[in-house]
């Protein structure tokens, strides 16, 4: 897609809306139970004898994929920030404000969910259309014009639009596909649109 300037820092903000949205933290687990079932805490030196027995046993193996679970913690919590959050609810009520056209809404919220997931768009929508045979058929170059125009309308009806945006030097700038080749603001998109409105992969994929 050709997009201006403005249009590449729209979508860029609402695939970072999307990622803080992803990461946002589910409980599961003794958490889920509050403070009734705290966590257990290792002394150091009971660390030091885990660390040690998992060296021996599995060459730090555990040892490894414990330390690439924390640093997937520290990611998302900063990921969901409370500044974080707050960009998203702003990035998502420009979508529920501007865009009107329900198939333009459904495609750019599913692109950005896809290109937050660093899934393929190509992908994703043959596997929408196959396992939603009953729903009308995507087609990819349409979704582009879609996503454009959701763009379009979300640009135009920004007089402000520079306040609004963030640094563009904060977003990662991403690859856009060329043509050829508390959740609440999720809860009013949910209510305001169709139930399939929100791309959820388990449901459109």
């Amino acid at each position: 897609m050709k997009l201006t300037e403005r249009q590449g820092v729209i979508m860029e903000r609402l695939i970072e809306a999307m990622e803080t949205d992803i990461a946002l933290p589910v409980r599961l687990g003794p958490k889920a139970f509050g403070s009734s079932m705290p966590e257990y805490i290792h002394t150091a030196e009971e660390v030091r004898e885990l660390r040690q027995e998992d060296q021996r046993k599995t060459g730090g193996f555990r040892n490894r994929e414990n330390e690439a679970a924390e640093r997937r913690r520290t990611e998302r919590k900063a990921r969901c920030s409370r500044e974080r959050v707050s960009q998203m609810e702003q990035a998502f009520s420009w979508v529920l404000t501007h865009v009107q056209n329900e198939d333009h809404r459904k495609a750019l919220l599913a692109y950005a969910e896809v290109k937050a997931r660093r899934w393929q768009w190509e992908r994703y929508v043959s596997n929408r259309n196959k396992r939603n045979p009953q729903k009308r058929a995507w087609v990819r170059q349409n979704t582009y014009r879609w996503i454009l125009k959701a763009l379009q309308a979300i640009d135009a009806q920004m007089p402000n639009f520079d306040a609004l945006l963030l640094d563009q030097a904060t977003l990662p700038m991403r690859q856009i596909e060329p043509e050829n080749t508390g959740k609440s603001i999720r809860s009013d998109l949910r209510s305001w649109m169709s139930p399939d409105g929100k791309p959820s992969y388990r449901r459109t994929m």
